[in-house]
């Protein structure tokens, strides 16, 4: 029986051999310990708290009461949909700051190309940093953060995990992480793109963690609703989860990915170095429903992708799944696309200055498929080699993430992601 197991059970009030709750709290089952990159690094989370460490949370004042115990082994409990950012914009705006105006004074046509500065500028650096003071919530090492009841999670935040260890997140909602005050970078694609600060979800140079059964999404505001300014749609959102800096040893599972333009990036620049030897992450039996691209993009990582699916309804929600960046080593098995008609194998991968990919039972539409030789076909003189340089066999234990009854992975999925408690 796990530590973790044992904790609950002595704050339910129960003995290992069953009994009747005397306390409040609700009996969780003891996790299952994390497949893949995650099982490497023995990620634990919590599960060493003393019972005084085991926090039920309810709002935001309780979740910081809780993080206030630094890297000391905790378990979180969150019951409910936490708004990490009420208020709104104008909680949040510099006097000084007004959009119409900015728009007037950074118009390309009159402006130019240069990178937006002066007092406008200025003023929306100082509102950007009042809402990430509030917004940006940082989990400390040895933490475990669980939903409890339907619907628990966070929404109008980041949860942010920089340069922490042995992380266990389950069971929550992440939702519309939504930066009031977007950065205007004139040059970004060769016309201007708006980018936001905030993931729902981010790992900057963290290790030992483990993202299972969680929902992402945009809430009530995609970014596809929102308005032309300077040339460009706004984009208010970044990533959905995001692992970068570093980080190494990660599992995300059973977690479904919805309506998003940018989901994943793995390693944030071609020119990050020293994420060589890092960015190990495993993603097994996720569901990215209507992600246009980015699940995952790849750099420098040795990544797992297994036993995945992909689906949209609508071709224009879909560019591509797996994003081949430079010096990736993308190993792919057992994963299910379910596209609109005329989406072709090749499209489901996109070569981003990478020079190896490798693929075998993946399924498109029910059919089988071969990834590299589609994608070779369609592009003539260009090369993709398929040897990776690992397996995933080599580092962890591979069978349970083979699917027993492959002609059923689909439907086994989309029954079990997201969180249980929804």
């Amino acid at each position: 029986m796990t530590l973790l197991r044992r904790h609950l059970l002595a704050l339910a009030g129960l003995s290992a051999l069953g009994g009747c709750a005397s306390a409040p709290h609700a009996l969780v089952e003891a996790p299952e310990t994390p497949l893949g990159w995650a099982s490497v690094g023995s990620t634990t989370g919590g599960a060493r708290a003393i019972p005084e460490h085991v926090f039920d949370v309810h709002d935001r004042a309780g979740l910081d009461a809780a993080l206030r115990l630094g890297d000391k082994p905790k378990i979180i409990r969150i019951h409910k949909f936490i708004d990490l950012c009420p208020g709104g914009v104008e909680a949040f705006r510099d006097p000084e700051f007004s959009f119409d105006a900015f728009d007037r004074a950074f118009d390309p046509a009159t402006w130019g190309r240069d990178d937006p500065k002066g007092p406008l500028e200025d003023a929306r650096k100082r509102s950007e940093k009042r809402q990430a003071e509030v917004s940006v919530v940082r989990l400390p090492s040895n933490t475990t953060v669980l939903g409890v009841a339907p619907g628990a999670g966070f929404q109008h935040g980041m949860v942010l995990l920089d340069k922490v260890s042995n992380i266990v997140i389950r069971d929550l909602r992440f939702s519309d992480a939504y930066d009031h005050f977007p950065e205007w970078q004139p040059r970004d694609n060769g016309h201007g793109e708006w980018n936001s600060e905030y993931d729902a979800l981010s790992l900057r140079g963290a290790d030992r963690v483990w993202v299972d059964h969680c929902h992402f999404d945009d809430g009530q505001h995609p970014d596809k609703l929102e308005p032309i300014r300077l040339g460009q749609r706004v984009q208010h959102h970044d990533g959905l989860l995001d692992i970068t800096n570093g980080s190494d040893l990660v599992t995300v599972s059973w977690c479904r990915f919805q309506a998003h333009d940018k989901t994943m990036l793995i390693g944030s620049s071609d020119s990050r170095s020293s994420d060589e030897g890092h960015l190990r992450v495993t993603l097994h039996h996720n569901h990215f429903h209507a992600c246009k691209e980015r699940t995952p993009r790849v750099r420098f990582g040795r990544v797992h992708v297994v036993a995945n699916l992909f689906s949209a309804e609508r071709a224009e929600d879909f560019g591509y799944s797996l994003g081949i960046g430079a010096n990736s080593r993308l190993y792919s098995e057992h994963n299910r696309w379910e596209l609109p008609a005329g989406i072709t194998a090749d499209r489901l991968i996109r070569r981003l200055k990478g020079s190896a990919f490798t693929d075998r039972d993946s399924r498109l539409n029910g059919q089988a498929v071969d990834i590299l030789a589609a994608w070779a076909a369609a592009h003539p003189g260009e090369s993709l080699s398929a040897d990776v340089g690992w397996r995933p066999d080599e580092s962890y234990d591979t069978a349970a993430l083979r699917p027993a009854r492959p002609d059923q992975l689909v439907e086994q999925i989309r029954a079990g992601v997201g969180p249980r408690r929804a």
